[in-house]
């Protein structure tokens, strides 16, 4: 079995805290040495006696480590260290970041990303904002973060998949676990061109206490946070927080006075959150004119059926002659886009570009 996912796996179940191990990671010892040293040994690189002992007790734990390199393995998961290329270079500046970080899917480039967080117990105003804002944003080339949760985390995932954009969820558990059991097939659309990725050990239940302390994870890979709903007490509200205490600009949508869910989003626009109300407040930010834009992040056949549509109304049978493709596929594009609202069915058999 593979030497190098073994001692990255017994490095990650070591009981001392991340700090300590990004420490060791970037002393320049290899982790094969790490793994041979003697009590004497560890402590001379800073651990006292306690810490020394608990890391030379996880040897005896050899079988259950092999174990979760072959679940690694059996579910195509990656490892990625604090000091491997492929970890996010944007968490490499958080306060506390994580030592290692299991993922599922792709080691993407985490470049123009948005947060879209907010309260699991969401209003369907929530939903709706959630979902249309990630499905249109992302048509921009923005990548969406958010925590796989129910409620807006759940809507923002499924705007941007529903977009054919990529995505990027943070689980507060070990991938053994689905939580909540509903997101499995939204994890394993996700993993197709984005990623689902996770600090905790792949036996980790989702503790509650899990789920704020990956929230620095959400926040540390966003380049902003949009709080959609979120009541005064709502988890998404951490999330904010420690956005800006990274340095990072948090947009709120505002709600109805009335509602509880809305009482933590304007709370967040009262104490000088930008107030969203539609995508272009949050496009500029990125120094992205809808103007000049209007149609970008669109593939070829969704942009070839615009530009016809452009000139005028056109039934499906003319529009079927005049594209040479396979017509399931046209008609598979047309409904996607009908679906985005980007064109309507008009008169008789015609369909046309949406006002």
């Amino acid at each position: 079995m593979d030497k190098e996912k073994f001692l990255k796996l017994w490095f990650m179940n070591l009981p001392i805290k991340d700090e300590l191990k990004i420490k060791l990671l970037t002393i320049g010892i290899g982790l094969d040495e790490i793994y041979e040293m003697n009590r004497k040994d560890l402590m001379d690189l800073g651990l006292n006696i306690n810490e020394a002992d608990e890391v030379l007790n996880v040897k005896k734990r050899e079988k259950e480590i092999y174990d979760q390199v072959k679940f690694l393995l059996d579910n195509k998961l990656t490892l990625v260290l604090f000091n491997d290329d492929g970890y996010p270079m944007k968490l490499k500046n958080i306060y506390d970041p994580p030592a290692g970080l299991f993922i599922k899917g792709n080691l993407i480039d985490y470049a123009n990303t948005l947060a879209i967080v907010g309260s699991r117990k969401a209003t369907n105003y929530g939903l709706t904002v959630a979902y249309k804002f990630s499905r249109d944003i992302s048509r921009y080339g923005i990548k969406i973060v958010s925590g796989l949760a129910k409620g807006i985390d759940t809507a923002a995932h499924l705007g941007c998949l529903d977009a054919d954009g990529v995505t990027i969820g943070v689980l507060g558990n070990g991938f053994k676990f689905i939580y909540p059991i509903s997101n499995k097939e939204v994890i394993n659309r996700i993993a197709i061109k984005g990623a689902v990725l996770t600090e905790f050990l792949p036996d980790e239940k989702p503790f509650p206490q899990n789920f704020p302390r990956r929230n620095r994870i959400i926040s540390g890979l966003a380049d902003f946070v949009l709080v959609v709903e979120a009541t005064d007490r709502s988890g998404s509200l951490i999330t904010a927080r420690l956005a800006l205490e990274q340095g990072k600009d948090v947009f709120a949508v505002p709600g109805n006075i009335f509602s509880i869910n809305s009482v933590g989003t304007n709370n967040l626009i009262k104490d000088g959150a930008k107030l969203v109300s539609n995508i272009e407040d949050i496009l500029s930010e990125y120094g992205i004119s809808l103007k000049n834009n209007l149609y970008f992040g669109y593939n070829e056949l969704e942009l070839t059926i615009i530009n016809i549509l452009k000139i005028g109304a056109i039934t499906i049978e003319e529009l079927l002659e005049r594209i040479d493709m396979e017509a399931n596929e046209v008609l598979k594009t047309i409904g996607k886009l009908e679906c985005s609202g980007i064109i309507k069915r008009a008169f008789g058999n015609y369909i046309t570009l949406n006002d």
